[in-house]
């Protein structure tokens, strides 16, 4: 009975393959012939040369086609503010609301208890219905793009990012982070419309 290392490297002269380090990894019979060969060279690098010019050129012709880029900044500090006063009056109901629904489903239980999952259903309908009526007031006062839409944005998707996920039993770890990154995107709202004067 051959053991492994016989079955890998057979005997001189027997008929199983050999690795030889004194012979090449490749014949040299197919190579083409010097002078050939270099011609190939000198084209391939010419055609690399002349494929990187191109490149280059496209790069440049699209720079000087480009408009200049717009500031998203408004250009009136008052006009932010006042779009941002609008937006801030029309949400606080509508945040008060999505406080109120939240505190309560937490307040039905742990994660994975008959409470919590009863209440589960419910609370995943009344959170969409909600993002459906803030996505309309913030799509109503959206103009200029600024920190109160942007984070009002990433509240309502991280909302209808939790609900679309979460399922009776216990918690996960992506439900977990999805509520967490909620509560970090709705401190937009609440620090903007504080600083107004509204709350909710």
């Amino acid at each position: 009975m051959s053991t492994r290392g016989e079955e890998i490297g057979s005997a001189p002269g027997s008929a199983g393959a050999r690795f030889r380090p004194d012979r090449p990894l490749f014949s040299q019979a197919g190579s083409p012939p010097r002078s050939r060969r270099g011609i190939l060279l000198g084209v391939g690098t010419v055609l690399a040369i002349l494929l990187a010019t191109a490149a280059l050129v496209v790069a440049v012709v699209s720079l000087v086609r480009q408009p200049a880029p717009t500031s998203t900044a408004p250009a009136d500090p008052q006009a932010s503010t006042a779009a941002d006063r609008a937006l801030c009056q029309a949400i606080a109901p509508l945040m008060k609301e999505n406080d109120d629904r939240s505190n309560a489903f937490l307040a039905t239980g742990q994660p994975g208890s008959p409470e919590r999952d009863a209440a589960l259903p419910k609370f995943v309908t009344d959170t969409q219905d909600w993002a459906r009526r803030t996505q309309q007031a913030l799509d109503a006062h959206a103009t200029p793009p600024r920190l109160l839409t942007r984070s009002l944005q990433r509240y309502i998707d991280d909302m209808q990012l939790f609900v679309a996920s979460v399922r009776p039993g216990p918690g996960t770890q992506y439900d977990e982070a999805a509520w967490t990154d909620s509560i970090v995107a709705y401190g937009g709202p609440v620090a903007t419309c504080q600083a107004l004067g509204i709350g909710w």
